[in-house]
This record gives structure tokens, sequence and C-alpha cells, in this order.
């Protein structure tokens, strides 16, 4: 099963169990322990490890590599990724991390959002067995769930701080949220699966998961928490919602270019740590060195990883002649010609009195100058930047 030595083999599952679940100080992040997952990993056996991904955006994100990573490396041990596509759970609505009822996706809708995810995970992992959980749950009757149901005691599932803190702050929440994670925890008992990852937000998820496989087939699920993509300094998640994200169907130049404005300079070590297969003595020699040039490293590799070397260079190269030299970018999206805040407006999908806002701040200059009349007509061939970053060209 493993042509590597013991020894080489132990460091890859201790680098495995350390690199993407190492930060929660204090607290639980493999279970039964890392004694038993080390131990259940070195067995001939090979287990089946899956990740859920509910399809609640078109595109896959930061975030989202740093479980597919693990199961990157989980492969390379010998063991079997496999990628659950939440078609069905994605209706209801992950009520975990949220102070406010989700609102629930069509199955229209979540047919178009996971259109794309099969080919950005393929970016990441070569082989892995794919299902889909409308497969069983849809299947489910009456019956069915209140068997499954009377698994999990209401003490325990009100025990879950993000209900408790509703509950403290009088916000309501609807019944289906609250038997979300019964639904996600019985994907582990139909397909008897041998562990689960996911991140740290979803740990009360894969426990009841875990708890319910334990109970109905009497197996011994493995869970893997894994660390979020969080600013240090802000405590901000890196995410949809935050503003933050950054997506691995961003074109190089978007994807560098975010990583340079959206990632703290504190946070990219982080980010090479959790996102990146760089190996974590590059990472700790390099990160003393000056931060703006750490950043663009990191930025280099995330294209790199999503796009190839040639993408890379050239996005860097972009990079430097814009915001090191000043100069206009190479390539420009080209626009209708309008006033100057419908076309702000529409550029960056705002309404009229954001745009208005923008403006007022001197956000956007035509030609090199900032114009503050809302009402400016730009000519053909006038080069509008909105920001620090976004360039268009008005049609000739």
């Amino acid at each position: 099963f493993f042509s590597d030595t013991i020894g080489t083999m132990g460091e890859k599952i201790e680098e495995l169990l350390t690199r993407r679940i190492g930060g929660h100080e204090g607290r639980p992040n493999i279970w039964p322990s890392k004694e038993e997952a080390k131990n259940k990993l070195r067995e001939e056996k090979k287990l089946k490890i899956y990740l859920g991904i509910d399809p609640t955006g078109p595109d896959l994100h930061l975030g989202h590599t740093i479980p597919l990573l693990f199961l990157k490396q989980l492969l390379e041990l010998g063991h079997i990724p496999v990628l659950v596509i939440g078609d069905f759970t994605a209706r209801i609505g992950d009520p975990s991390g949220k102070d406010s009822t989700r609102k629930p996706l069509t199955e229209k809708e979540v047919k178009r959002n996971m259109k794309n995810y099969l080919s950005q995970v393929r970016k990441i992992l070569p082989k892995f067995e794919v299902k889909y959980n409308s497969s069983w749950l849809s299947k489910l009757s009456i019956d069915d769930f209140f068997s499954i149901a009377s698994n999990v005691s209401m003490h325990y599932m009100a025990t879950r701080s993000m209900f408790k803190e509703r509950f403290r702050e009088n916000k309501p929440f609807a019944v289906h949220e609250f038997l979300y994670p019964l639904l996600q925890g019985y994907d582990s008992v139909a397909m008897k699966i041998d562990g689960e990852v996911g991140g740290v937000d979803q740990t009360f998820n894969m426990l009841i998961g875990r708890d319910l496989e334990k109970k109905i087939l009497n197996k011994e699920k493995l869970v893997f928490a894994t660390d979020l993509l969080t600013d240090p300094e802000s405590g901000k998640k890196m995410s949809k919602s935050e503003g933050l994200l950054i997506s691995l169907a961003d074109s190089p130049n978007d994807m560098f270019g975010k990583t340079m404005r959206n990632i703290s300079d504190g946070m990219a070590a982080e980010v090479f740590r959790l996102c990146t297969e760089k190996s974590m003595d590059w990472i700790e020699e390099n990160k003393k060195t000056n931060p703006y040039e750490f950043k663009k490293e990191l930025a280099f590799e995330l294209v790199r990883m999503y796009h190839g070397e040639k993408e890379a260079q050239i996005a860097k190269e972009e990079w430097d002649k814009v915001f090191s030299k000043g100069e206009l970018p190479n390539e420009m999206e080209e626009v209708e010609k309008k006033k100057l805040v419908e076309l702000v407006g529409v550029v960056m999908q705002n309404s009229s009195s954001s745009a208005k806002i923008l403006i007022d701040q001197g956000a956007v200059k035509v030609n090199g100058e900032v114009k503050k009349e809302w009402g400016f007509m730009p000519q053909e061939g006038d080069v509008i930047q909105i920001g620090p970053r976004r360039f268009i060209k008005i049609k000739k």
C-alpha cells in the first residue's frame, strides 16, 4: 500500500494532521483523536474521506481550497477523496455562522451554481469520487426522518452556540435550520463513510454525522476540522459575505490583484500555509522579508496554481506596470459611452447613490484626472479609473 518507509510516511501524516488543522489552540480539531487518526491512516485499508460543499454560489473560493488541499494530501497517502455536492441541503441553507435565516434556494438556482464546481475542484484534486446528497435525502420518507431524528436529543441541538446566541438576542430561526445538521449528518450514514473534513465552522454538523454513524451503523467516523481563512488583525473571515472573495474562476490579473488588495500583510503567511503547497520551512524563512514582496510571492503562487507559470508571470508584470510604474494596464474592459455616474454604477454594479459617493470621494479619474461631476460625459477612447485598480475604456 505504501511505498515509503514508515518514518517518511509518519512525517507525511504529521504534516497532514498539523498544517491545515493546527490552529485551534485549546480545543480538539480531530475526532476521536489525533493518535487514532494516525493509526487508521497507517493501516492498509484505503479510507474514504469526504468533503461536503453546498452550492450556494457559482464559484469555489480560497476558503474551499483548504479542505481540498487536505484531501489532495490524503490522496497522495493512498486514500480516497470523496466530494459530496449538497444539491439537496443547499436548498435548505446551512445556518452555520449566520445570525439570520438564509433565503432558501430553488432547485434551478442550485443547479446553476454547481455548474462549474467539478472543473474547479479538478484544479486541485486530480482524482476523486463525486456524489450528490439529493440521491439519498430526496428519497427519505417521514418515517425515515423521524427514525434519524430519534438519535439526537433536543437538548444537544439547543446547545449549539449559534442557536443560543439567537435565543439570547431574541432573533428567530426556522425549524428547517434547526434540522439542517441532521440532514447533513445523514450523508455520513448513507455513504457509510470513513471520515469527513470541513472547516472548523462545520464542526457541529460533522459531529452530528459522527454520532449518527456510530448509533446507526456502529462505525467510528474520523472528523478533521480545518482552520478558517481569517485576518489575524481584524478577525474577519475571508468570504463572500465579507466582500473578500478570491474565486478560483478569477482571471489571472484579478486573482493577482485581489490577493494584493484583499489580503493584509499580516495575513499573507496564513494564506501561504493554508492555501498553497509551499513548504513550511520556505514560508517561515521568507515571511521575515519585505511584506509587500512576500505578498507578491503569494499572489504569484496562487495564480501559478490555478492558471500556470506563464500566466502568473504576466499577471505579476501587469501589476508592476500599473502600480509600481504608474502606467496603464495592457488590457482594459471597453464600455459604451454614458454619463459618468451611470457608467460607474454599471461597471461596479452599484446603485446610483453608491456611484455618486465614489465620484464625490474623488475615487474616479478620467485620463488620470479626478472628476467629481456626476453628469460628465467621457469621450471615445477615454480611460476611466475607478478606485485604485479598476480601469475601463470608452469604446470608439
